[in-house]
């Protein structure tokens, strides 16, 4: 390696973590600080590396591991879990929002397909900082972190044919849903082939490699993957970001996920900060000084649209006020896809440099704003509902819950949201399997609700309240009630309701393991004679969760 490179990445390294570390302390998200901190060593800024082109190539594979790591996230059986949410409502909220704003910008600009582009690239919300700000408030179980999720799975899917879209425009191609529909039917063949492949040879090819027990191997087999099928896309004609998605969701479909997920992890979080590093770098400010104005209405006028548009569909879809407005405030900022999508429109000619530099650095303060926005929808999705329509969390009318959980399929029912019952919503929610937690304490509810939690008020042995939480739709239940008479109720009522239900139920010793396995619980477990790792390897193997993943992260906890 030539020693000029390993200065550039040296002073790359350095500049991330620096600034990095320091958006982090103030709590702002690193994306932003990879922008930054490309900005201040670019050759706009401090002019410390002035030719980009090498990073360049090396942050494309950024990209690639980043629709890698989407599509582990986004498995065939999940998108039937979700099914009406992303391809209705994530439908509705890309296509309205992506023909306003581009219908806008061919009002200003007079050309259909950069408007086209616009609106599409402006239609997406940024995955990393939504999913980012859901985790750290424990949210991705609330019915605005289910929305929000699938409103981000349905753009992430949209993401793949503009890929592929945007060459077929530059090179000439004047009809352009012609260029649309063989930009779907080339994604489509591609998507046949890879996934019949991948059912027949990728399960038993990962079995053989993880019999060997060599976890270097195994990671290395996992880089060989993600680049084979981004390799193949690319020497088909395609984006090299939609072979490693279809591989994604083809290693979703394993047991092997989970293992996967967090050995990728690294490679992705790495490689696209440097992709936004590059991005900050090829950010003007000087040039952008003079538009100052126009970039701040734009990102207002963007966000106020995309905001509105979510509302107004929340509540179509009779959501509540304040969690609509949370939903709306969260999802209202641009993508990190829309600065990969305006980079590559202007490398083709598509866009000049200047509309370019507004429409990235647009981006960016949309992206910068999104934290304290999202504070003021968490406030909103408490308060608000509480405030103006007097919510009483002891209601009885169960009409409201039921509303709220209308779109969980596949879920788990916890009863009880004790010691035992917080600390199961909490593995579940790790391992992204949605919980509704029932608790008839207005205390531990509200305290709970406030901590992002998705639990309700309600005794787990009322058949209407089992109900109106979609117990029919649910995979397993799981009742941990500190009183044994308790357990014992909500297992006879669910188990007289719902016969083919799993019931996995907390016991205190063996006897009452053996009372509540004679009430109809499928598993009892009793806490004074089993380890904490088998009682939580049962409820995961329960919900999905395969033995070969189960003895892994067990054995990286000893």
């Amino acid at each position: 390696m030539h020693s000029a490179n390993l200065e550039e990445i040296i002073i790359l390294l350095l500049t991330a973590v620096a600034v990095v570390a320091f958006f982090k302390r103030l709590n702002l998200s690193p994306v932003l600080g990879y922008l930054v901190a490309g900005g201040i060593i670019g050759p706009f800024g401090l002019h410390i590396i002035p030719d980009i082109a090498a990073a360049t190539h090396i942050a494309e594979f950024g990209v690639v591991f980043l629709m890698f790591y989407i599509g582990l996230e986004l498995s065939f059986e999940r998108f039937k879990a979700m099914r009406s949410q992303v391809f209705v409502f994530g439908t509705l909220q890309f296509v309205i929002t992506g023909a306003i704003i581009g219908y806008l910008s061919y009002k200003i600009l007079n050309e259909v397909a950069p408007a086209i582009i616009i609106g599409a690239g402006l239609a997406l919300s940024s995955t990393a900082i939504v999913l980012q700000s859901l985790a750290e408030r424990g949210e991705q179980a609330t019915q605005v972190g289910r929305l929000a999720l699938a409103v981000l799975i349905l753009q992430d899917l949209a993401v793949v044919p503009l890929f592929i879209l945007i060459p077929l425009v530059a090179a000439g191609e004047s009809n352009i849903i012609s260029a649309l529909l063989d930009a779907s039917l080339k994604s489509f063949l591609a998507l046949v082939i890879i996934v019949i492949l991948g059912r027949l040879f990728l399960r038993p090819f990962f079995r053989i490699i993880g019999d060997l027990r060599n976890e270097e191997l195994f990671t290395a087999t996992t880089l060989l993957i993600v680049l084979a099928a981004a390799w193949q896309t690319g020497e088909a004609g395609l984006s090299m970001a939609f072979g490693a998605f279809l591989a994604g969701l083809l290693v979703a479909e394993t047991e092997f996920r989970h293992q996967v997920e967090s050995d990728i992890r690294p490679f992705k979080s790495l490689l696209l900060g440097l992709f936004f590093m590059t991005v900050g770098m090829q950010l003007d400010i000087k040039l952008l000084t003079g538009q100052l104005a126009d970039i701040v209405g734009m990102t207002v006028l963007l966000m106020a649209l995309k905001a509105s548009i979510l509302l107004l569909l929340c509540k179509l879809f009779r959501m509540k006020t304040g969690a609509a407005m949370n939903t709306g405030l969260l999802l209202s900022q641009g993508s990190e896809f829309a600065f990969v999508l305006f980079a590559l429109a202007s490398e083709l000619g598509l866009f000049d440099q200047t509309l370019t530099q507004l429409l990235l650095v647009s981006v960016t303060l949309s992206m910068a704003l999104t934290p304290l926005l999202a504070m003021v929808g968490r406030w909103l999705t408490i308060h608000y509902d509480r405030i103006f329509s007097s919510e009483d969390l002891t209601d009885k009318d169960t009409s409201g819950v039921a509303q709220e959980t209308i779109d969980l399929e596949g879920h788990v029912i916890v009863g009880g949201f004790g010691r035992v019952g917080r600390t199961v919503c909490e593995l579940l929610a790790a391992e992204k399997v949605n919980y509704i937690a029932l608790d008839i304490n207005p205390r531990k509810v509200k305290i709970g609700r406030k901590n992002g939690y998705a639990v309700y008020y309600g005794n787990a042995d009322d058949l209407e309240i089992l109900r109106s939480v979609g117990m029919g739709r649910a995979r397993a239940a799981v009742v941990t009630q500190r009183e044994p008479e308790e357990c014992i109720a909500t297992i006879e009522a669910i188990r007289k309701a719902y016969p083919t239900i799993p019931i996995i139920a907390r016991a205190f010793d063996r006897k009452n393991a053996k009372e509540l396995k004679e009430a109809g619980a499928s598993i009892s477990i009793a806490e004074a004679f089993e380890s904490s790792p088998w009682r939580w390897g049962v409820i995961l193997k329960t919900t999905g969760i395969s033995n070969y993943e189960l003895t892994a992260s067990f054995a990286s906890s000893r």
